[in-house]
């Protein structure tokens, strides 16, 4: 019981010494003789599913980004198979014209590729932050005892 003492006290200790704001008072676990615990921390943020928002909508942006990259791709082919020049031969033509096809198909592809998966990044944040919440839940907490320790696992399953 001696070796803990000292541990705890000094943990109590380096915490009143760190603490820049007034705390509430220590939780006593127990009975008297028993450990002197800290008052529990504020839980961070749960900040994961914010980024993966904004992950998921810069793939929207890109995304339809591309589709009109295609679409104008799409115009640009319509436009050249209309009005035949007389300085360019059929090769020429056909060439520029299968361009614009792979062009515009890998633009479609790309496109639409994208903003499904930002379309599943966003609702998925969406549903990631609405079952966890705004503040983490502690993973484990120790807390040592005369003889031992005591541990809680904390969590969603």
């Amino acid at each position: 019981m001696r070796r803990w003492t000292w541990l705890v006290l000094a943990a109590v200790v380096s915490r009143a010494l760190d603490a820049t704001a007034a705390e509430p008072e220590l939780i006593v676990v127990g009975p008297s003789p028993m450990v002197v615990m800290p008052p529990p921390v504020k839980r961070p943020l749960n900040w994961e599913p914010f980024i993966l928002t904004g992950a998921g909508a810069a793939m929207i942006g890109i995304g339809v980004w591309r589709l009109f990259a295609a679409e104008a791709d799409y115009q640009s082919l319509r436009g050249l198979s209309a009005s035949p020049s007389t300085m360019v031969n059929n090769e020429q033509t056909l060439t520029q014209a299968r361009g614009l096809v792979q062009s515009g198909k890998l633009n479609t592809g790309l496109g639409w590729t994208l903003l499904g998966l930002g379309v599943a990044a966003v609702g998925g944040s969406l549903a990631w932050l609405f079952t966890e919440g705004l503040e983490k839940d502690p993973v484990v907490i120790l807390a040592p005892l005369p003889g031992g320790a005591a541990a809680v696992i904390e969590g969603r399953f």
